[in-house]
């Protein structure tokens, strides 16, 4: 089973407050404070505006199978693991060194079976659009 990683633009009604109760149950995220199940109910509007953020696909990624297997270079394409690292949580700023970045990570070979978008126009076309802005990745 695999996840798709999406950078998402930070923007509103969503705050960093909805990214920490988004993350607040997954495993590696700085905002991780178990919460539980019942807890959940009325935090639906919180997904909402998470999702409803601009975004765009980056790939394909299975970081359970990576982590189970120990076998990263197999589950979890190069460009993804860079765009994780140069995102990730901390909200960086879109500025041209930034962009520069998330498009030279599709560079290198992907080593794995699972679907990347590349440095497409219509990744250059989103981050032209939102550069300024404030970016995080999700893995739906």
């Amino acid at each position: 089973m695999s996840a798709d990683l999406y950078i998402h633009v930070l923007t509103p009604p969503c705050t960093e407050d909805d990214l920490a109760v988004f993350n607040s149950n997954t495993m590696g995220s700085k905002w991780f404070n178990p919460r539980p199940v019942s807890d959940w109910e009325g935090e639906q509007p919180v997904y909402e505006r998470v999702g409803g953020t601009p975004k765009i696909w980056i790939g394909e990624v299975s970081w359970l199978k990576a982590g189970l297997f120990e076998n990263p270079d197999k589950y979890v394409p190069d460009a993804v693991a860079a765009i994780t690292d140069l995102i990730g949580e901390d909200l960086p700023v879109l500025d041209d060194e930034l962009a520069k970045k998330i498009l030279g990570t599709f560079d290198a070979p992907n080593r794995t079976n699972y679907s990347l978008s590349g440095a497409s126009a219509e990744l250059r076309g989103f981050l032209e659009q939102w550069r300024g802005q404030r970016l995080f990745c999700v893995s739906w």
